[in-house]
């Protein structure tokens, strides 16, 4: 409101002044052209320069706005398109999380004709077809994103063996995880050492588990109960392929380190010697086992 009443002093100011200098401004002047002559006051000339001079500021601005009308119409409906791009995106993601895949899908599938973050679409329609167990939709949809968006090749390879892993196709995941390494160029996710420690035990590659669980670190992310569950199952998987000899069988369990053993990996061990033909050995892995128990 300031500011207002400033300015109206100061244009009402200004308009008084040049009032007064036109009223006192007696000159004239002629514009002269072949045989024609124009004799105007000295007023309305300056008066017509400057009216002349608005209309063609105003006029240009309107053939500049005319001239960028086609572009302004183009970008408006790009970003139209990619608004609607994006609602349908995050309405694909809600419905993921809320457990309506086949409503994701066809949510996934108008962002990507949208051109809103194609790869990620992609990514999210494979997830959605992998929880319908859909896998030949889930790979089709996956085969999409390396066109899509290039910077999603590792996405794409996580999620593609964590879909392999839970096909039970483990030698297959193995693969695409080693090539995830090889593309990675930071350092493995947590969702890739799960994926590879699960492939490794369907594959029942005993000793490569144990191997990766006791390099592992807890930055790496994993949880002390699922490596815990690794170690258990390596160890298991080892007694179960020694059970035919006593020796081996005892000299294995016994020579399991201490932070590795707990009283599920004992019990499943006591049933195996239980099914075991007695002799010096399987009394030796007994004893063990019922010392450990009491240690406790």
């Amino acid at each position: 409101m300031r500011k207002l009443l400033i300015w109206s002093l100061v244009l009402g100011t200004l308009a008084v002044v040049v009032a007064e200098l036109m009223h006192r401004n007696d000159g004239y002047a002629i514009v002269a052209l072949s045989s024609w002559r124009i004799e105007m006051s000295l007023n309305f000339l300056v008066l017509a320069l400057l009216a002349t001079l608005l209309a063609g500021a105003l006029l240009l601005k309107l053939l500049q706005g005319t001239l960028r009308l086609p572009g302004r119409i183009a970008r408006f409906r790009r970003m139209r398109r990619e608004r609607r791009g994006q609602q349908a995106f995050l309405s694909s993601l809600r419905l993921l999380m809320e457990g309506h895949f086949e409503a994701a899908i066809k949510s996934t599938e108008r962002a990507r004709k949208s051109g809103f973050a194609a790869g990620y679409a992609d990514l999210l329609a494979a997830r959605a077809a992998q929880a319908l167990g859909d896998a030949d939709r889930a790979a089709v949809w996956l085969g999409r994103v390396d066109a899509d968006d290039e910077t999603l090749v590792a996405a794409r390879l996580a999620q593609e063996a964590e879909m392999l892993v839970a096909r039970r196709q483990f030698e297959a995941a193995l693969q695409v995880l080693m090539l995830a390494d090889h593309t990675s160029r930071s350092k493995r996710s947590t969702g890739l050492i799960r994926a590879e420690l699960r492939a490794l035990l369907g594959s029942e590659r005993w000793e490569d588990v144990l191997l990766q669980v006791r390099d592992l670190r807890p930055r790496d992310g994993l949880s002390d109960s699922f490596l815990a569950y690794c170690r258990r199952q390596s160890h298991l998987g080892n007694l179960r392929h020694y059970q035919s000899d006593s020796q081996r069988f005892s000299l294995y369990l016994t020579q399991i380190p201490q932070k590795e053993c707990d009283s599920d990996l004992f019990d499943a061990a006591d049933a195996m010697l239980s099914r075991m033909t007695a002799d010096e050995w399987t009394a030796k892995a007994r004893a063990f086992i019922d010392t450990q128990r009491t240690q406790r």
